[in-house]
């Protein structure tokens, strides 16, 4: 009776070889993904502990895993900082204007050179292509910008990127891929070019634009270099990023000085700092896709 019991029960099949291997390298792919996550977030867990914990705490212990001692004041005095907002307000006018200034000039200059030939097209692209590959030099452009009349004004960080080489060739690409047969059909039916651009390859090439803009919009946000050079005596007008490198200097200062305190520690520091990240940080994820599939489909002809 137990061996007819014995028999009746289903047999449970035997893995493979291959498949233990399988299941072995895919676990240990996990355990290496798991662990760089943790290296990658790690530091902004560091970082949040300690603009949560007291100036004391840290002290006691850099290397800060749970917040010992919860104190919220560098987090109100981010928020009450003028400076910071400040340069909050310069940051988003060059995330919006700059970013659609830039869009507009690079979305143009691609669609251009995507077209058939015309008298001068081959000129005008290798004159861009040259820019990604050599520069006047900083002091030359630094004399450009003086006499533009561009020094200490918000101008300055705006106007000379208006087309980004790398970006246009994206974006030249992508408008290539697309079948020649829409922009006949169209004009066919009477449409000029402008029609065509904007009725039917804009439409065509949102992914694209979401990809670049969103280059743009990061480089937007972390935006400081020109403002170092270009408004040394304007701090009104310093972007978000300036003010924090101004603020991050003052911490140095302040750790080598004692005497010279001015109420900033590294807690202060750091509170700045997911000031300035988290709201770029909520923006990505909502681009991601488009980021991967403008992406791709950018490179795909050239």
């Amino acid at each position: 009776m137990r061996k007819d019991r014995l028999e009746r029960l289903p047999l449970r099949p035997r893995r493979s070889s291959r498949e233990t291997k399988i299941q072995a390298i895919d676990i240990i792919i996990c355990i290496i993904l798991v662990t760089y996550a943790l290296l990658i977030l790690f530091p902004f867990w560091s970082a949040f502990v300690i603009s949560i914990s007291s100036e004391e705490a840290y002290l006691q212990n850099n290397l800060l895993l749970w917040p010992t001692d919860l104190d919220l004041s560098s987090y109100k005095k981010v928020f009450t900082n003028d400076a910071l907002w400040g340069g909050f307000g310069i940051t988003m006018i060059l995330l919006i204007g700059g970013t659609l200034y830039q869009l507009f000039f690079t979305v143009i200059t691609g669609y251009a050179l995507s077209r058939k030939n015309w008298t001068g097209k081959n000129l005008v692209m290798n004159m861009i292509l040259v820019t990604m590959f050599f520069g006047g030099g900083m002091v030359p452009y630094y004399y450009l910008i003086r006499d533009l009349g561009m020094m200490n004004t918000i101008w300055v960080m705006i106007i000379p990127g208006a087309i980004d080489t790398f970006n246009m060739l994206l974006m030249r690409n992508y408008f290539a891929s697309l079948p020649a047969e829409m922009e006949e059909s169209a004009k066919i039916d009477g449409a000029n070019d402008i029609v065509v651009f904007v009725k039917i390859f804009l439409p065509l090439s949102l992914p694209m634009l979401a990809t670049i803009g969103l280059f743009f919009a990061v480089g937007n946000w972390n935006s400081w270099y020109n403002a170092m050079l270009f408004i040394p005596d304007k701090k009104e007008l310093w972007p978000l990023q300036m003010v924090l490198k101004n603020l991050i200097s003052k911490v140095s200062s302040n750790i080598e000085n004692p005497d010279a305190r001015e109420g900033y520690s590294e807690g202060l520091t750091m509170a700045s700092i997911f000031f300035t990240i988290v709201p770029m940080m909520c923006f990505y994820p909502f681009l991601q896709r488009f980021f991967v599939k403008g992406i791709v489909v950018g490179a795909i002809k050239g």
